[in-house]
């Protein structure tokens, strides 16, 4: 509120991201977990363990780390499916590379339509 009445114009949201991690809340409210997508740094440390272990959790692993996380079932299948594509991309990527990956994605898609509109559905991060 001070640097905004300094400024004489409301904080953007780079601003007010700036504040909060130069000062963040005391420990009397606030654990000092971070979080980023509404996940704990606890939570995600405990579901890539357990994906090390086992990338396909049955429904009773999924209560369990529910138990532990204080997560619901829906976040801990979406984080397991979101983690095996990422996975999978990322085999791929290092299997053919981003040129080969490119030419595989183009092929897959040449029979189609030209008036389709698509997206390629995975690519490889350029380094």
């Amino acid at each position: 509120l001070q640097n905004e009445s300094k400024r004489g114009k409301e904080l953007g949201a780079v601003e007010k991201y700036r504040l909060r991690r130069k000062y963040p809340p005391p420990r009397s409210i606030w654990d000092g977990q971070e979080t980023i997508y509404s996940f704990k740094e606890n939570s995600r440390k405990y579901l890539k363990q357990f994906y090390k272990q086992n990338q396909y959790p049955t429904l009773d692993q999924k209560k369990e780390i529910s138990r532990a996380t204080d997560l619901e079932i829906v976040q801990i299948s979406n984080w397991f499916k979101n983690r095996r594509q990422r996975d999978k991309t990322r085999l791929e990527c290092a299997q053919y590379g981003r040129p080969q990956m490119m030419q595989l994605q183009t092929l897959a898609y040449s029979n189609l339509p030209l008036n389709m509109n698509i997206s390629m559905p995975y690519s490889c991060k350029a380094e």
